[in-house]
C-alpha cells in the first residue's frame, strides 16, 4: 500500500495529484481512465455549473474512453450549494469550496482500493473513492466508486447526516462514504455503485449503500468506559427480490468510527495496522450519541488504512 500527500490550487492540478499517485503505484492510465487489473474508473474535472473532481466506474476501456458505464451516475468532491433548510443535522454545504487545499491519497491493494480525501478551509472534508470487491459471488465485475456528493450539477433540496436512519435523502448529501439508499429511479440519491450485477432485469450497479451497520453500532460508541470507539464494517449491499439484501462489498481498507474521543487527521495503531481518521464533512457538535439536533457531520468519521509517516 502507498499514501501520497501534495496541495493543488485548481480541480485540475487535484486532478493531476491523484493520477500520479496512482500511475506510481501499479495503476495505468488511459485518456481519462485509471484502471489496474479488471478496475476501471473514468477521473474527470467538471467545470460548470457547481465545479468538482467526479469519478465513475465502468466494465472497460477502449481508445481512452470508458466502456460499460456505470447507470447509476457519478459520483464527486467539490462545490455544492442548497436550495432548502438543511434537517436533522447541518452540513455546511454553502461553505465555499476554496483553494489552495491539501489532499492526501491511501492507494491499496489486495484488494485494489483508492481513497483521494481533501481538506479546505481548515475544517471541511470531502473525498472520492474507488475499487474492486473482493465479495464472493459476484456476477459483475465488483468495481466500485463513492463521493461525498451525488452527480448532480445541481443545487441539492437538503442536507442530513441521518436522513432515513442513515442514508442519503431524495436530493440530499451527508458526507459519509457510500451512505445512501436503493432507490428505483437510479442515480436518484446515490453518491456509490458496484457492479454486483446478481440480478437480471434489475440495474447491475444499483446497491442500497452502507448505512445498515453504520447506524447501530455508531450509537454505541464511544464506551463510556474508556472513551474507545470501534472500526466499523463499510459494506455495500443490494437488495434482491427476495426481499432480502446481500452484501456485494466489503470494504478492506476503510471503516466508520465515531471520532468524540479522537482529533481529525489523527492516526491510531491496532495491532499491525495504522489508521487515520478523518471527519465526514466537518466536526459538529452532537446532542446525542447518533447526531440528531446536531451541526455539521456531528462526531461521525472515516478511518483508512495508513501507509504514510
Amino acid at each position: 500500500m502507498a499514501y501520497v500527500s501534495g496541495t493543488a490550487s485548481t480541480f485540475a492540478a487535484l486532478l493531476a495529484g491523484l493520477q500520479s499517485a496512482c500511475t506510481a503505484n501499479g495503476w495505468t492510465l488511459d485518456g481519462n481512465v485509471l484502471h489496474k487489473g479488471t478496475c476501471f474508473v473514468e477521473a474527470i474535472v467538471v467545470p460548470q455549473d457547481f465545479p468538482c473532481l467526479r469519478v465513475q466506474a465502468g466494465t472497460g476501456v477502449a481508445g481512452g474512453a470508458l466502456t460499460g458505464r456505470s447507470d447509476i451516475g457519478g459520483a464527486q468532491l467539490g462545490t455544492s450549494a442548497s436550495n432548502d433548510t438543511a434537517y436533522y443535522s447541518t452540513i455546511p454545504i454553502d461553505v465555499p469550496f476554496v483553494f489552495p487545499l491539501s489532499y492526501e491519497v491511501h492507494i491499496h491493494s489486495a484488494p485494489d482500493e483508492v481513497y483521494l480525501v481533501v481538506n479546505y478551509a481548515a475544517r471541511f472534508y470531502q473525498f472520492v473513492a474507488f475499487g474492486q470487491s473482493a465479495q464472493p459471488g459476484l456476477s459483475g465485475s465488483g468495481n466500485w466508486y463513492a463521493g461525498t456528493d451525488i452527480a448532480s450539477n445541481r443545487a441539492v433540496s437538503s442536507a442530513s447526516i441521518l436522513a432515513d436512519g442513515g442514508r442519503m435523502a431524495a436530493a440530499a448529501l451527508n458526507g459519509g462514504l457510500a451512505m445512501c439508499r436503493y432507490d428505483s429511479s437510479q442515480g436518484y440519491s446515490n453518491n456509490a455503485a458496484c457492479h454486483h450485477a446478481l440480478d437480471a432485469g434489475a440495474s447491475a450497479w444499483q446497491i442500497e449503500g452502507t448505512w445498515r451497520d453504520w447506524y447501530d453500532l455508531n450509537a454505541n460508541t464511544p464506551s463510556a468506559f474508556n472513551s474507545e470507539a470501534v472500526l466499523i464494517p463499510v459494506r455495500m449491499y443490494a437488495n434482491r427480490p427476495s426481499g432480502f439484501v446481500s452484501v456485494v462489498a466489503e470494504l478492506a481498507h476503510a471503516r466508520f468510527v465515531n471520532i468524540g474521543a479522537l482529533d481529525d487527521q489523527q492516526i491510531i495503531t491496532l495491532g499491525a495496522d495504522r489508521w487515520k481518521v478523518y471527519p465526514w464533512w466537518a466536526r459538529g457538535a452532537v446532542y446525542d450519541a447518533i447526531g440528531y439536533s446536531g451541526n455539521y457531520s456531528g462526531l461521525n468519521g472515516h478511518a483508512l488504512r495508513y501507509d504514510g509517516p
